[in-house]
């Protein structure tokens, strides 16, 4: 019986000329073309130059479903790896609301040396705890709002239905300013704009432009919110690959700078063509944005608490990362 075991154990693995052979499949949604789907041509084309014992299969056109699908299946072991956004995460890891918490960050600069220096160890131990691991950081961008109307100030919002990912860092902004919340996935949102379920809501540039643009002809550059992503593995999968195995399924993301340029560069490109769409892009002035920020910036402990868990742990971090980041911008100047 135990020779059996033995058999059926080792039937189920395939030695190669690099070890042990690491076999799995890849989820996400990335629209041909795109800067994400050009990440994962190169993550694909550095495992099979680099990694020849690691066999995956990639379904990145939605083939396994929304993020909500691909994070399920992954926390059971039936897909290893997926490029989920912090949204999608803050499904499965409540505490990863706060980072989207509004006007928390300045400027992408500061993102990403919170993200890269304070962020990745807290958050990937959160994930674990959920049997995940974060691999890499990726992008997604600043969250703005869309809506039929323009919203210079967080009173034009007041009473308008307002979509948001169902996460409690949107719900606060977006009660806060007075709008109803609404929080509906991302594949009822342009049913719900059509029927007038919904006045606009919250979103990146980039989702706007290729989903909701022609139901809400307004966008207000509110920048309240960042949402970045993550290269994500199954947890178990990850541990039984050998240490050199990890260490390329992390490199062939590439660098920070490969997965964020080429989508910062896409929204200004998609921003631009919404304007001369005639789409209303509202560039807020210093004092509307003060605005803003006013109403929405002290909600950030009504978050922490909401969330609870290591919440504040992880707030904590941001503050000690913004203050690192402003005493390396004090030391250059």
């Amino acid at each position: 019986m135990i020779a059996q075991v033995l058999i059926l154990i080792v039937s189920m693995l395939a030695w190669t000329d690099h070890g042990w052979a690491l076999s799995g499949k890849v989820a996400a949604v990335s629209a041909p073309n795109s800067p994400w789907d050009k990440q994962w041509t190169r993550f694909r084309t550095y495992l099979e130059k680099n990694a020849p014992g690691i066999h995956l299969q990639y379904f990145i056109r939605g083939e396994i479903g929304n993020e909500d699908d691909m994070l399920a299946a992954m926390r059971r072991n039936r897909v290893q790896i997926a490029g989920p956004s912090l949204q999608g995460l803050s499904a499965v890891v409540p505490e990863l609301a706060v980072p989207m918490a509004p006007y928390l960050f300045d400027s992408v600069e500061e993102v990403d040396f919170v993200y890269d220096n304070f962020l990745t160890k807290p958050v990937d131990k959160l994930l674990r705890a959920k049997g995940l691991v974060l691999l890499r950081w990726s992008e997604v961008g600043w969250t703005d709002l869309y809506a039929n109307k323009p919203l210079y100030t967080p009173d034009d919002a007041k009473k308008l239905n307002m979509r948001g990912p169902p996460n409690i860092a949107a719900q606060v902004f977006l009660t806060s300013i007075g709008a109803n919340f609404v929080p509906l996935g991302s594949v009822n949102i342009v049913s719900a704009l059509q029927r007038g379920m919904v006045d606009g809501g919250a979103s990146n540039l980039i989702f706007h432009f290729y989903t909701t643009r022609q139901y809400a002809k307004y966008v207000t550059l509110t920048h309240h919110s960042y949402d970045t992503g993550g290269l994500v593995a199954n947890r178990k999968w990850f541990d039984s690959a050998t240490p050199a195995q990890q260490a390329a399924l992390i490199a062939a993301n590439g660098t920070p700078a490969q997965t964020r340029d080429p989508v910062r560069a896409l929204v200004s490109q998609l921003e631009q063509k919404m304007r001369d769409e005639g789409i209303v892009i509202v560039d807020l002035t210093p004092e509307q944005r003060a605005l803003w920020k006013e109403k929405t910036q002290p909600l950030v402990q009504d978050i922490i608490d909401k969330v609870g868990g290591d919440a504040q742990m992880l707030y904590d971090a941001i503050l000690k990362g913004k203050a690192a980041f402003k005493a390396q911008q004090n030391t250059a100047e």
